[in-house]
């Protein structure tokens, strides 16, 4: 399984579909050598000495004077080339244009990109050099090895160097170009930190190399390469953190357990390295000369660069390991401002920070109650709502949807009466073709047979936690077993629900589980229990006594006995939808949680959560609700939804027995099983507030409120410094050299 890593966008991804995309682009029409090797920016801070000292006092800090004597040596001009503009604007500035920009406007932001990467880049050196340290937010950063802790109360940690100008000076000694350039970033790094540089280079260039022997794998097969249709996968799915790198050795020694298969070497040698199914040693050779072949067309490879053998010593790998030294050293920079803006954050700062929010949403809450599902679908780990709309009951239900098939759909339109009346909804509901008949299938087949395969024999790698039932398959190895890491709100413990054969060309045979809706819910209930260790339990439709409905019975029976007469008020008029609830259930101990800790990995809610997400995506045909924060919003039972009535009367029903409750209920697209994540009672929604204590309680409240506090206010202070610093004297743009790439219609 090939690894997802969070990286920075380089020249290298430009040249992944090289002759192809890059050679035949009509970006490139003026592409010569001459023109791809203009420089079109110059970056260098030591320019402007007043911008750099103001910069400094902004920060709260003072330019040392044996710091502005050392500028000169310090600092080298940094040039962009016009290469690195195509590059990133291939990788990245296709978004820009998406988004509707123009390509010269796309241009102009790729360009501020580039500068801004060596703005700050620059300005960490000679911020670090002027400290004689670097101190960093423990919270932001992934890896605490070559740091120490701090012991004067803050959130601070110290890398475990000597920092001083002599020190970096000599680190480059001897170095000349790119080489020194790295030397002097490493200078700021810890070991971790340049073997995970070195890591994120040898992956993107084996990436690279797979994706032209794909194609000539391809070529010389018969094998159909007809995939599944694909399947929505969960946000974060075998992403690895930006400090995880497979290892071997201990301390000083620790290296990268990782090499770059050429074809010449042997594969063995490469350490994790994954090679591609049907991979040879002749067709990884011809997809590595076509890789060298791209570079050259690139001008990525020197013309004196005859011997190709190993690729760590040309000057295009160079370049891309200083391209991500100086990720490595962006990215500590940004700890080392968090911790800068936590220092200032006092307990009366953050409490008065909550008090002001907590003001101005009891405000809007009263004037625009109708519209609060609005400011709940923007809910995230940054966005909070501290306070609803009174005497009103909102909340989040994810949702289930195990559908009709074809064939029931027919059935269901073949009905004589009127959709939504009590006539059509005795007639559907006692219809043994239909809602007796649902199926629920697994859903992930694309996560074997689809672009990538995301499955794992867990029984052949050794895992044992997970739900015994179905298969032993699992998904997102790296997630789960190779960093332990998990994903957010998923419990990843659920194996595909039938059986795997694994065929001879790599592909799978799968036969499904299928679960009528009884079975579906025990199915649910016992998941939920293996995940959390809390009871989920509840009762079906026992029918209508004086004409209220009731859900006491053992079986579902009296859900497909139904007359019209159930489905009217007691005024004998009004359409009551509480006969195509099939059942109600709740799970214990949720509702013991504060709201303030519903996150916390630790409770009962988070881990429901987790059991039921994880059981929309193996389920659910209804992707809409895939990926969404808590689920989808519902509105207080005083308003109308968009949503169809049954699911309307069930979800505000549901939110009003609170978090944990789940109801099963029934529309013309199947079976919805809605899950309750969060509550919102009216008021005030987290009763103990801001929590000081708690800022550091990962998953709390207190905890979300504060890092979006601290990650808001960097931003202000990241975005303060490019502005103070990108000044005529530091940012020299040559836009004639690059105008063609900007005019393009």
């Amino acid at each position: 399984m090939k690894k997802t890593l969070t990286r920075m966008i380089c020249a290298l991804l430009a040249v992944v579909m090289a002759a192809g995309m890059l050679a035949g682009c009509s970006l490139l029409i003026t592409d010569n050598k001459r023109d791809m090797q203009q420089v079109v920016a110059e970056v260098n801070i030591g320019n402007d000495e007043k911008a750099l000292q103001e910069t400094f006092s902004m920060l709260g800090k003072t330019l040392q004077e044996g710091t502005k004597t050392e500028l000169g040596a310090i600092l080298e001009t940094d040039e962009i080339y016009k290469r690195d503009l195509v590059a990133y604007f291939m990788s990245y500035g296709y978004n820009y244009v998406s988004q509707g920009y123009t390509y010269a406007q796309a241009f102009e932001y790729v360009m501020n990109d580039l500068v801004n990467r060596k703005l700050l880049a620059q300005f960490a050196i000679v911020y670090y050099l002027n400290a004689g340290e670097v101190l960093v937010d423990r919270d932001s950063i992934d890896s605490k090895e070559g740091y120490l802790e701090l012991t004067d109360g803050t959130d601070g940690m110290k890398l475990d160097k000597q920092i001083d100008v002599e020190g970096y000076l000599a680190s480059m000694e001897g170095k000349e170009g790119d080489a020194a350039i790295i030397e002097g970033f490493k200078y700021f790094l810890t070991q971790d930190e340049i073997n995970y540089a070195n890591y994120v280079v040898m992956t993107s260039v084996n990436s690279a190399i797979d994706s032209y022997e794909s194609d000539i794998i391809r070529a010389e097969s018969d094998t159909d390469t007809t995939t599944t249709e694909t399947r929505t996968t969960p946000t974060g799915a075998n992403v690895i953190s930006d400090s995880y790198y497979p290892s071997k050795g201990e301390g000083e020694n620790k290296t990268v357990d990782y090499g770059i298969y050429t074809g010449t070497n042997n594969v063995s040698d490469c350490g994790e390295y994954e090679k591609l199914e049907g991979s040879t040693s002749y067709t990884r050779t011809r997809a590595y000369a076509r890789f060298i072949f791209a570079l050259r067309q690139n001008y990525l490879i020197g013309e004196s660069e005859k011997d190709v053998s190993d690729i760590t010593a040309l000057s295009y790998y160079q370049i891309e390991l200083k391209t991500q030294m100086e990720q490595q050293l962006i990215n500590k920079f940004y700890a080392t401002l968090n911790l800068e803006t936590a220092m200032t954050f006092t307990e009366a700062t953050l409490n008065e920070a909550y008090a002001t929010e907590l003001l101005a949403q009891s405000v809007s809450a009263s004037e625009s109650a109708s519209s609060f599902t609005t400011t709940m679908d923007s809910v995230s780990d940054t966005s909070f709502i501290v306070y609803s709309p009174e005497n009103r009951t909102y909340g989040f239900v994810y949702n289930i949807l195990l559908p009709f098939s074809q064939n029931q759909e027919k059935v269901l339109d073949g009905i004589n009466y009127t959709a939504g009346t009590k006539e059509y909804y005795a007639a559907r509901n006692t219809n043994a073709a239909l809602y007796a008949a649902i199926e629920a299938k697994d859903q992930r087949a694309s996560w074997f047979n689809g672009s990538t395969d995301y499955s794992f024999n867990a029984e052949e790698k050794g895992y044992t936690d997970y739900y015994k039932g179905g298969s032993s398959y699992l998904f997102f190895e790296d997630s789960y077993v190779k960093s332990d890491e998990g994903i957010d709100r998923y419990a990843g413990k659920y194996p595909f629900n039938g059986t795997v054969d694994k065929q001879a060309d790599d592909t799978y045979k799968l036969t499904y589980n299928k679960l009528k809706i009884d079975a579906f819910i025990d199915e649910m209930e016992a998941y939920i229990q293996y995940v959390s260790g809390e009871t989920a339990s509840g009762f079906y439709y026992s029918g209508k006594q004086s004409g209220i409905a009731s859900w006491t019975a053992q079986d579902g029976s009296a859900f497909y006995e139904v007359t019209a007469a159930d489905f009217l008020k007691e005024d004998g008029k009004t359409i009551d939808q509480s006969a195509n609830v099939y059942y109600q259930g709740k799970v214990s101990g949720v509702d013991a949680v504060a709201a303030e800790d519903t996150l916390k990995k630790d409770t009962a809610s988070y881990k429901v959560i987790s059991a039921v997400n994880e059981l929309m995506f193996a389920y659910s045909t209804d992707t809409g609700c895939l990926n969404k924060y808590y689920g989808y919003s519902v509105t207080s039972e005083e308003d109308a939804t968009s949503y169809v009535a049954e699911f309307e009367f069930a979800a505000q029903e549901a939110i009003k027995g609170g978090t944990g409750t789940y109801y099963v209920v029934a529309t013309d697209y199947g079976w919805h099983i809605l899950y309750v994540s969060f509550v919102y009672n009216g008021g005030v929604v987290y009763a103990n507030g801001f929590n000081y204590a708690d800022r550091t309680v990962e998953g709390t409240f207190s905890n979300l409120f504060y890092q979006a506090k601290k990650s808001s206010a960097t931003s202000d202070k990241d975005s303060q410094i490019r502005v103070k610093l990108n000044t005529e004297s530091v940012v020299k743009l040559y836009e004639k050299r690059y105008e063609d790439l900007s005019s393009i219609a």
